[in-house]
């Protein structure tokens, strides 16, 4: 009884917690809605200030009261807010303070527009940073003026790519893995099965690596016409000498090069924008927020961000998982309201069939309102698959796309655990012989490699028909290779080079529609569903905890898999 009794007051007391805590959100909620409303709308300045730090793709919505702002925008909210900007007549300057810039290389070109459009309507961007890196540099050649605190520097080293090999490790530890592959350059798997790369893998990452690097190069020259007084290799490459020519002074050395224009100490910065701007007070803080376009509309475009690895299951964070993307997908589709949708896919791939299941969600919406697919920086393999329904897709210099290979592996223990003193018999009524210790016997190895075959001729059928090529040539360009965003479009993969603001003047094209508001379309659940799905996992701990797990059902956990092809490329998180 008493029992009972305890497990009474823990659900009671867990109960209230969660009622409590609901409640206090609430009302935080609430605070924050009255704090941003009514004080965070100042009045227009004639100085627009963006000082970002990291910037989603996704609404961040902050409850920390102790930071500057509760409300950090979005990719798409920032390049929305700065195009308003342009057209208020009090607005004469835009100043961006890019230190701290955390921002994928399709976000700077984006905002870059977003800026190009702001120049055209005849008002000034300046841009400052204590440091200079590759990715706040290129945000920053699309400023009028750069400005660089008179202790930092521009230190830029190109793009690279490490990996690691651990097939030695693996080797001494007894673990064993078992690959099958199909397509020539799928290295996904080599990290565990060789000690170096292969000539494929080498020929593919340096075509990208160059290619990449000679879009930055371009962008950066285009944007510092006139400036710049040495070659962006001879900088780097000299730039151990250059800089014992300068006595260690890195940012005269910056200066001198015409990398930057002026410098300046940070906290001579708001004497200095106030000296170039009509009004003689300026509030100096970020205050993009205030230019956020608040337009509602019947016809709405939604915008959805897909980024991750691609999962089989529900929602996860930073994930694309295969039962909450297509809950989401049903839903556009049911909304009568949205008449086109803008995909944002960033993702090196995942589960063959999350991946498929979401493919063919988007086709049915797809018959409905027309798509179009934007790359980020990385749409491979598994992300390749999702993108390659009969819409329109569009990539940008920076995105490595393509992967279009596939590969499963299985690891296993018996020598391992063998080493520590642990013996494993297995016993079946058929010879399959699935098992995280053993390793695959003949029948199962084949099964293995032709249902990764099967699954690669699925792939580039569906390839070559979706994207109207022949089949020999979808599979000259396959293999598993990885393409930079305008070899891509060269190669049929991709229908053209284009940023967010494309995307949308198409799908208006497409539509007829004008008249729009922009709908961002959340990933993850409401709040509530989180509340409701965290109170139940935790009751079912609970509840859990009381039964004795037996030897049986740990032989259950271990031995449970789904066999599951794998569309993932691994090259792409090592590009840097």
């Amino acid at each position: 009884m008493n029992y009972l009794r305890r497990i009474f007051n823990l659900i009671d007391f867990t109960r209230k917690l969660i009622l409590n805590f609901i409640f206090i959100l609430v009302l935080i909620l609430v605070l924050i809605s009255f704090f941003f409303s009514d004080f965070n709308r100042d009045e227009y300045s004639p100085v627009v200030v963006f000082a970002p730090k990291k910037i989603n793709e996704t609404t961040n919505l902050n409850l920390s009261f102790f930071g500057d702002e509760l409300y950090q925008l979005s990719l798409f909210e920032t390049i929305s807010a700065i195009e308003t900007a342009s057209t208020n007549e009090s607005v004469e300057l835009l100043f961006m303070d890019l230190t701290y810039l955390d921002i994928s290389f399709t976000g700077i070109l984006e905002i870059g527009n977003a800026l190009n459009v702001f120049k055209k309507s005849g008002k000034k961007v300046i841009a400052y940073s204590d440091f200079f890196d590759k990715k706040n540099y290129l945000l920053a050649s699309y400023a009028d003026s750069v400005m660089l605190n008179n202790n930092g520097m521009v230190l830029i080293d190109g793009f690279s790519s490490q990996k690691l090999f651990v097939k030695n490790l693996l080797e001494k530890l007894n673990i064993g893995v078992n690959t099958f592959i199909s397509g020539k350059y799928k290295s996904a798997l080599d990290t565990f099965t060789k000690d170096e790369m292969s000539e494929e893998d080498k020929l593919q990452t340096s075509f990208y690596l160059s290619e990449v690097w000679l879009a930055w190069k371009k962008i950066i020259s285009l944007n510092r016409d006139k400036v710049l007084t040495i070659e962006i290799d001879e900088y780097i490459n000299n730039l151990g000498n250059l800089t014992k020519k300068f006595k260690g002074d890195t940012a005269k050395l910056a200066l001198d090069k015409g990398l930057v224009d002026t410098l300046i100490e940070r906290t001579e910065l708001k004497k200095y924008i106030s000296s170039l701007i009509s009004s003689e007070k300026i509030l100096f803080k970020d205050n993009l927020t205030n230019y956020l376009d608040h337009k509602t509309s019947n016809n709405k475009f939604a915008v959805l961000v897909a980024s991750g690895e691609i999962i089989d299951g529900d929602y996860s964070e930073g994930t694309i998982s295969s039962e909450n993307f297509t809950k989401i997908l049903k839903r556009i589709e049911q909304d009568k309201d949205i008449k086109a949708l803008f995909l944002r896919i960033n993702s090196p791939g995942g589960s063959g069939f999350a991946s498929e299941r979401i493919r063919q969600r988007l086709k049915l919406l797809n018959l409905k309102i027309p798509i179009v697919i934007s790359m980020g920086d990385v749409a491979a393999s598994g992300g390749y698959w999702i993108s390659m329904n009969d819409n329109l897709i569009l990539a940008n210099p920076f995105t490595l796309t393509g992967s279009i290979g596939v590969w499963a592996a299985l690891p296993n223990f018996k020598d391992s655990i063998k080493g520590i003193g642990i013996n494993s018999e297995q016993l079946s009524t058929n010879d399959l012989g699935l098992s995280l210790i053993e390793p695959p016997n003949e029948n199962l190895s084949v099964f293995m490699q032709s249902y990764v075959d099967g699954s690669y001729t699925k792939f580039i059928n569906l390839v070559s028909n979706n994207r109207k090529l022949a089949l020999e040539e979808t599979e000259k360009i396959a293999q598993g290779r990885v393409w930079p965003g305008e070899s891509a479009v060269k190669n049929k993969l991709v229908d053209q080079l284009g940023v967010f603001q494309d995307g949308i003047e198409i799908l208006k094209k497409e539509t007829g529609v004008s008249d729009f508001e922009i709908k961002y379309i959340p990933v993850s659940p409401s709040i509530f569903d989180d509340l409701f799905s965290s109170f139940r996992n935790f009751l079912s701990l609970n509840l859990n905890v009381l039964e004795m797990i037996k030897p049986l059902e740990i032989q259950k956990l271990i031995t449970r898999k789904n066999i599951d092809i794998s569309l993932t490329c691994l090259v792409c998180s090592e590009l840097k």
